[in-house]
């Protein structure tokens, strides 16, 4: 399986500079998840529901991606 990128800072600057394609398929399966696809990224339809949910509603494996992808409480929660 592919690396997941080390985020450094606000993860939010950096996956949103990224399309879809920019990230590598373990990425995606973790964005994925937490419910989103290529067409949900890339804004061609709804962001799923995470992305209006506060962490602590997250569910436990909704959480366990979220910080795989360099997220904690606070900067899901700001973004």
């Amino acid at each position: 399986m592919a690396d997941i990128r080390q985020v450094q800072g606000n993860p939010g600057e950096v996956w949103d500079d990224l399309s879809w394609t920019d990230m590598n398929s373990a990425e995606q399966a973790l964005w994925e998840k937490l419910g989103w696809d290529e067409a949900s990224w890339e804004e061609e339809t709804d962001a799923p529901a995470s992305d209006d949910t506060n962490w602590e509603d997250l569910s436990t494996q909704e959480r366990e991606a979220a910080s795989q992808l360099g997220y904690a409480q606070q900067s899901w929660d700001e973004e």
